[in-house]
C-alpha cells in the first residue's frame, strides 16, 4: 500500500537521469531522502544545434534508464512519483516523439519544466539545505549539461531567477572541436568570454556581494568529489566550501590533460571527463563576473524541490 508520506522524482538531465525518493522530515517544511539514484545517460547530444533533436539512440538509452528507475522508485511504494525534464527535452524539436516513447514504456506522463519553473524548483530545493536555514540572503547557481541556472533570494524568497543556455555539454559542442585532445588556453578563453558576455546580457545582479553564492548541479558536484579524492577523503568528509584559487588550479590541471588520462582522474566519472573543462571554465568565469573567490556546494537540488511540492 502507497506511503501517504512516500514520494518519488526522476530528473531527465541533459548529461544524466537521477532518482530521489523521499519523505517529509522531521521539521516542517523538510524533505529526508529514503533512496537516490543517478544514471549517466547523456541524452543531449547535438543540443548545441540551431534546431537540436534528440537522437534515437539517445530516445532508446534515456527510456531503458527512465523505465529502470521508475522500477527502483516502486519498490518503495511512493504515493507520487513524477518524471521531470530540462534543458535536452526542453528544448528538442521532438520532445513529443521522446516522451511518447516513456509514456509507452512506463505508462507515465514526462513534464517538461520551462526554464522558469526549472530555477524555481532548484531554489525549493535549496531551501530543505539545514546547512543554510539560517540564511536568508543568498544567490544560488545551478550548472548542469544544458543550461546554468541563477537565483537570487532575498529575505528567503525567490527575487530573481533565470535560466542561461551555459551548460557543459552545450558549451562543449559549441567551442571544443577536438574532445580527445588537451585543451587550448586560446579555446578556454573564447568559452570564458562567451559566458561573461551571456551574464552581463542576462542583467541578472549578483549584488550585495556580501550574499554567499550556494551551487548544485552535477558539475559541482564533481568538482568537490575530485577535490576530496586529492586529499583522500569521500564527498562527505570533504569541506562543502569551495574556493576560486582551487577550482582555477583544477581547471588548470584537467584542461591540460587529453581526454583519456582526465578519465582515469580518481573521482571523475569517464562520461562527464569530456565536458568537465567548460564545465570549471564556466564556473571560474562565473566567480570572476560575480566577484565572489568561493562558494557553498548543496546536494539539496531540483528533485528536492519538487519532492517538497509533492509532500506539502
Amino acid at each position: 500500500m502507497p506511503s501517504p508520506k512516500t514520494v518519488a522524482v526522476i530528473d531527465v538531465g541533459s548529461n544524466s537521469i537521477k532518482l530521489l525518493v523521499a519523505r517529509s522530515g522531521k521539521t516542517p517544511g523538510s524533505v529526508e531522502a529514503i533512496f537516490a539514484e543517478t544514471i549517466e545517460t547523456r541524452i543531449s547530444t547535438g543540443i548545441s544545434q540551431a534546431l537540436p533533436s534528440l537522437t534515437e539512440a539517445a530516445m532508446a538509452a534515456g527510456c531503458r534508464t527512465i523505465t529502470e528507475l521508475v522500477r527502483l522508485a516502486q519498490g518503495y511504494q511512493p504515493k507520487t512519483l513524477r518524471i521531470v525534464a530540462t534543458s535536452a527535452v526542453r528544448d528538442a524539436t521532438n520532445a513529443k516523439q521522446f516522451i511518447e516513447l516513456v509514456n509507452e514504456a512506463t505508462g507515465l506522463e514526462i513534464q517538461i519544466l520551462s526554464g522558469t519553473e526549472e530555477a524555481t524548483y532548484i531554489g525549493k530545493g535549496l531551501r530543505c539545505d539545514p546547512q543554510i536555514a539560517g540564511i536568508h540572503n543568498f544567490i544560488q547557481m545551478d550548472l548542469g549539461g544544458g543550461s546554468l541556472e541563477l537565483i537570487r533570494f532575498a529575505q528567503g524568497q525567490i527575487e530573481q531567477a533565470l535560466s542561461l543556455q551555459l551548460g557543459a555539454v552545450r558549451l562543449t559542442e559549441q567551442f571544443i572541436a577536438d574532445r580527445d585532445a588537451a585543451l587550448s588556453a586560446e579555446t578556454a578563453d573564447r568559452i570564458a568570454a562567451h559566458v561573461s558576455t551571456a551574464l552581463q546580457a542576462s542583467g541578472f545582479s549578483f549584488e550585495p556581494n556580501a550574499a554567499p553564492l550556494i551551487v548544485t548541479g552535477g558539475a559541482f558536484t564533481v568538482t568537490r568529489s575530485v577535490l576530496a579524492a586529492q586529499n583522500e577523503q569521500t564527498i562527505e568528509q570533504r569541506c562543502p566550501v569551495l574556493h576560486k584559487d582551487e577550482i582555477t588550479e583544477l581547471k588548470a590541471l584537467l584542461m591540460a590533460l587529453p581526454l583519456h588520462e582526465r578519465m582515469a582522474v580518481p573521482h571523475l566519472p569517464a562520461a562527464r571527463a569530456d565536458i568537465i573543462p567548460a564545465a570549471l571554465i564556466t564556473i571560474d568565469s562565473v566567480l570572476e563576473y560575480a566577484d565572489r573567490d568561493r562558494v557553498t556546494h548543496s546536494f539539496y537540488n531540483l528533485r528536492y524541490g519538487i519532492a517538497a511540492e509533492l509532500l506539502s
